[in-house]
C-alpha cells in the first residue's frame, strides 16, 4: 500500500526504508521512515522524518518538519482467519518551523489502527484507523482522524494493482 498502513512488523534483522513524494499545489513535501525490529517481529521501532518545500500563497521556505518516534506492537498474527494486527503508537516532537510553516511548534502524539488480512489467492485488505493530537498550538488542542482502507491484487509475481481510499479531518490553529 502507498496510502494505507500495512499491519505487518518487520522480520528480525530487517530495516525498511519508506520514502513518500508529495506534491499539493505549488508545495512538496518529502518524507523518510525508517522501521527497526526490537529483537523480534512482536516490536518495532521507526522514525519519521518530513522536509517540506513551500511556494505557495505568495511564500518561498523548505525546512524539516515534526520529527516523529514511532512504536508498533504487533497485537495479532494473521492466520486463516483473524487479520494482523498492529496498533503504532507516535511522539510528535517540534523539530519544524511554526512561523515558516514546517512545524506546528507543538508537541503531540498519534495513534494508528491498522489491520491486514489476506483474503484470497491474489487479493490483499488494508485498514486504518487513526487520529492525531497536538497538546498545545497557541493554546489549542487540536486533534485530526483518518479513515482508510486499501485494496491489493497481484496480477502477476512482479504486478499488483491498488486500489486506496483515505478520508482525514482536520483541525489546523
Amino acid at each position: 500500500s502507498f496510502l494505507i498502513e500495512e499491519a505487518y512488523n518487520q522480520e528480525p534483522g530487517v530495516v525498511q526504508h519508506i520514502t513518500n513524494v508529495r506534491r499539493q499545489g505549488r508545495d512538496w513535501s518529502f518524507v523518510f521512515t525508517q522501521e527497526w525490529p526490537l529483537g523480534s517481529q512482536d516490536h518495532q521501532f521507526s522514525y519519521t522524518l518530513p522536509y517540506s518545500v513551500l511556494r505557495s500563497m505568495g511564500q518561498r521556505t523548505s525546512g524539516v518538519g515534526d520529527l516523529l518516534l514511532n512504536y508498533r506492537f504487533q497485537a495479532l498474527y494473521e492466520s486463516r482467519t483473524t487479520p494482523a494486527f498492529a496498533p503504532r503508537l507516535s511522539l510528535v516532537l517540534p523539530t519544524g518551523s511554526a512561523p515558516k510553516g514546517t512545524g506546528d511548534g507543538s508537541f503531540g502524539y498519534q495513534v494508528n489502527l491498522p489491520f491486514s488480512k489476506i483474503v484470497g489467492e491474489r487479493l490483499t485488505l488494508h485498514a486504518n484507523a487513526g487520529l492525531t493530537e497536538l497538546l498545545d498550538v497557541d493554546g489549542r488542542r487540536p486533534t485530526s482522524l483518518n479513515l482508510g482502507g486499501s485494496l491489493v491484487y497481484a496480477a502477476t509475481r512482479d504486478l499488483n494493482f491498488l486500489l486506496e481510499v483515505v478520508g482525514e479531518q482536520s483541525e489546523i490553529v
